[in-house]
């Protein structure tokens, strides 16, 4: 009898569908792309909420100089990709299986 680990095809935690490659325990790649693309949909709300409160704070605070807006731009666009990647991240891990 060959060891678990020499097992060709593995169930996906989520579906039971077996699937080569897959660790146990682990998602099959439709489970894997489903679960991708809520953390995406909620990572994108998440972030560009975010983005509008810095937006908002750094209009309010904006000073008077005349480099104050090019650098506001990439303050919000900068805070933008750093929450996106961020509640990315936290979603895939903290979604349900």
């Amino acid at each position: 009898m060959p060891s678990p680990g020499g097992w060709a095809e593995v169930p996906c935690a989520r579906c039971g569908e077996r699937e080569a490659g897959v660790a146990w325990g682990e998602l099959c790649s439709n489970c894997l792309k489903l679960r991708k693309r809520r953390a995406n949909r909620l990572s994108s709300i998440i972030s560009l909420a975010g983005t509008a409160l810095a937006a908002a704070w750094v209009s309010h605070r904006l000073p008077a100089i005349p480099n104050a807006r090019v650098y506001a731009v990439v303050l919000v666009v900068a805070v933008y990709i750093i929450l996106r990647r961020i509640a990315t991240r936290v979603a895939m891990e903290f979604l349900p299986r």
